[in-house]
């Protein structure tokens, strides 16, 4: 099972990925620190907030329903202790 933490870093990655996005130009669209992005990219973060990820999905230029459409993020995917 994977953490809640493991899934958003893999969305972040493909996301990422298709629109050709750095860490840092991912801070600047979204008003995210940079440094709160690595650590996230780092899986140092724990917990991070429904606000980080609805900034960082408003970065991405999609819709939260979008990022969080994942069978990943199913609860009986999850590792939530």
């Amino acid at each position: 099972m994977k953490t809640l933490n493991d899934v958003i870093v893999e969305r972040l990655c493909k996301f990422m990925g298709e629109k050709n996005l750095t860490q840092y130009k991912l801070a600047q669209l979204s008003g995210v620190p940079f440094p709160t992005i690595k650590s996230i990219m780092q899986r140092r973060t724990k917990g991070i907030t429904l606000k980080t990820i609805i900034l960082l999905a408003s970065g991405l230029e999609i819709s939260l329903h979008e990022f969080l459409d994942e069978n990943s993020f199913s609860i009986e995917n999850l590792d939530l202790d």
